[in-house]
């Protein structure tokens, strides 16, 4: 095997753990939406899928920088998925902790109709980023990367409005529970704009070479 193919083979199972941290995101996000849809969804995130793959993919890598020693858009390649998988492997975390937070407050028997507008806006914009974020590695598209870093300062003014929303909840509803487990849904939607940004300033150097405004190979 020559080192393109095992360069492409290790793209393939990095776009395939991709796939696999965007459906738990997705049943998690769910499991959050609509009560009545995917209510046992918490259980369908198996997060050690996705610590394996990043084991596996790191090791990879490494295996073919040391061996191979790759240059130019090769090492671009190698070195861009090295980084980025980590990033993909927080955004299963994120789909594990937020699940976590719905069960709690599903067990608390908190009623969910009771939602911040600006956190339902929030998760669909930054699932997007996700998404685009997977669509530019896909591809090759450093533009659809540079929409995901233009998108994330909307994410950080959403964050702010959450919590604000939610601290005026808080007073009318008076439950500590609701209000501690719906701050901590809302940093992990904020992280997942963050990672998703991670992400596509990587492919941005897989394609060019530059790392925020900096050539570094």
């Amino acid at each position: 095997m020559d080192i393109n193919e095992k360069i492409n083979e290790v793209f393939l199972k990095t776009i395939k753990m991709y796939d696999l941290t965007i459906e738990f995101l997705r049943s998690s996000l769910s499991y959050f939406i609509d009560e009545e849809e995917n209510v046992k969804g918490e259980t369908k995130i198996n997060d050690d899928l996705v610590d394996r793959s990043l084991i596996e993919i790191e090791k990879t890598c490494l295996n073919i920088i040391l061996r191979e020693r790759p240059f130019a858009l090769d090492l671009r390649r190698v070195t861009g998925i090295f980084k980025l998988v980590d990033d993909i492997e927080r955004l299963g975390d994120h789909s594990e902790d937020i699940a976590w937070c719905v069960s709690n407050l599903k067990k608390a028997q908190i009623k969910q109709n009771v939602k911040s507008k600006y956190l339902l806006e929030m998760i669909e914009i930054s699932f997007n980023m996700v998404k685009d974020a997977y669509n530019g590695l896909l591809k090759n598209d450093d533009k659809l990367a540079l929409r995901v870093l233009k998108t994330d300062d909307t994410v950080d003014d959403l964050y702010l409005k959450v919590l604000n929303e939610l601290s005026i909840l808080k007073e009318k509803l008076a439950n500590n529970d609701y209000f501690i487990y719906m701050t901590l849904i809302a940093k992990y939607v904020e992280r997942l704009a963050d990672h998703a940004s991670n992400i596509a300033e990587w492919v941005i150097y897989i394609k060019s070479g530059y790392y925020k405004d900096e050539v570094i190979i």
